[in-house]
């Protein structure tokens, strides 16, 4: 199989970075994401990470199901909550500046859905770029429940946590440094795609 997968390397010109490759990766319990301890380490953040957030949208629906009747997922709360933040109408794009999203098709359907539910509307112009969107009634009246049952049920959790209240405020300072590089990032390895 080696000998095989070495001949066609060979054909692409690739031989020398994959067999550094097959090296580090055929020996057992080793992993691909965590080759030296920078990476492993790196690897630990990100899963951390990836663990929050499905923990934490999971967290939205749930609470959201336990005010509303309407099934929506965490990103369905996310955009529900971004047009309700300050009461004022948002554009699509507006959403998804504040969200750090770029999945416009994905935004759009939330929106679809979230008007058919009655929790928002559009208003404004016919074109989409134009069109804005602003909580209903109904809306208002569930994403203040789900407020006052975030309020009853996070902040004691959260208060409970020893330096809670000094860590949070480094902790988002340092996730949104972290988001800037993770950004640059992606624009770099966008960059490297369209090299020669």
């Amino acid at each position: 199989m080696k000998r095989t997968t070495n001949t066609a390397l060979k054909k692409n010109g690739r031989i020398a970075k994959t067999k550094i490759q097959l090296a580090v990766t055929d020996r057992p319990g080793s992993w691909h994401l965590a080759r030296t301890e920078t990476e492993r380490r790196l690897s630990d953040f990100e899963f951390g990470l990836e663990r929050l957030a499905q923990a934490y949208y999971r967290w939205k629906a749930a609470c959201l199901a336990a005010v509303c009747d309407v099934p929506l997922t965490g990103d369905d709360v996310a955009v529900l909550n971004v047009v309700r933040m300050g009461d004022e109408p948002k554009r699509l794009s507006e959403i998804g500046q504040l969200l750090n999203r770029v999945d416009v098709p994905n935004l759009q359907y939330a929106t679809r859905k979230l008007v058919r539910s009655g929790l928002i509307e559009t208003e404004g112009s016919s074109s989409r770029k134009e069109t804005r969107y602003r909580a209903t009634a109904a809306g208002h009246s569930v994403t203040e429940a789900y407020a006052a049952l975030r309020a009853a049920t996070l902040p004691p959790m959260l208060d409970a946590l020893d330096g809670w209240a000094a860590k949070s405020e480094t902790t988002s300072i340092q996730l949104d440094l972290i988001a800037s590089l993770y950004a640059q990032a992606a624009q770099v390895a966008i960059t490297r795609r369209h090299q020669p």
